[in-house]
């Protein structure tokens, strides 16, 4: 084998590695209720129901609040 082969060996491995860490790193962030396409730089459908719940969850804790004066 000469060094072009073993130049694409090393590129595939490198691919794949950095692949494999990206889909773990995606799952991870799910699996701790992150947001995992917060660094989407276009808008995905998961982006926007993960910001909605959000969002929804924030307006019901506002709205729950009890006025201890009144």
């Amino acid at each position: 084998m000469n060094w072009q082969n073993w130049v694409v060996i090393i590129l595939v491995i490198l691919c794949f590695g950095e692949v494999s860490r990206r889909i773990y790193l995606f799952f991870r962030r799910a699996e701790d209720n992150d947001n995992p396409c917060a660094n989407c730089a276009s808008g995905c459908e998961l982006k926007d129901m993960m910001e909605k719940k959000q969002k929804k969850c924030k307006d019901k804790a506002t709205k729950s609040k009890k006025n201890c004066c009144g």
